[in-house]
């Protein structure tokens, strides 16, 4: 065990103090790519709305998503540490999801974004109708042949 501390430790000990996005090998862009993806930003925003959450639980507040992509993206909001996950030795097994501290405060941001998203929703439409309906539109499609 010391010595998967130690490599952890030096491994840390190579990463800058914060991120930086614009850098490919960042790891802050594997945080971003699992968090605004849609399951992502809809899985935090149930638990951001409800603190503790079974699977069973997680899909009903998430129409549309299938197990294996829930199974797929609460994996790696855990990894992040977004997602905290406890399980209780019983039979059946219960297994509850949450929030870690710094998925909390994280999620906030993603939160608000959605509520904006939705608060606004007939504005962002028409914006989208206008451009897809708009000379400017035209200049990005490829020509037909």
């Amino acid at each position: 065990m010391k010595s998967n501390e130690k490599r952890i430790d030096e491994v840390m000990a190579l990463l800058p103090k914060q991120g930086d996005l614009r850098n490919p090998k960042c790891p802050t862009r594997e945080v971003i790519d699992s968090v605004t993806g849609l399951w992502g930003i809809l899985i935090l925003k149930a638990l951001n709305e409800n603190k503790v959450l079974r699977n069973a639980e997680i899909r009903k507040l998430v129409p549309g998503i299938s197990e294996k992509m829930l199974s797929q993206t609460l994996k790696r909001l855990e990894r992040i540490g977004f997602v905290s996950r406890r399980s209780y030795p019983e039979v059946p097994p219960r297994v509850e999801y949450s929030l870690s501290k710094i998925g909390r405060q994280s999620s906030k941001a993603l939160v608000d974004l959605c509520e904006s998203v939705e608060r606004n929703m007939l504005k962002i439409a028409r914006q989208m109708l206008e451009y897809d309906h708009s000379d400017h539109s035209r200049l990005w499609q490829k020509p037909r042949r």
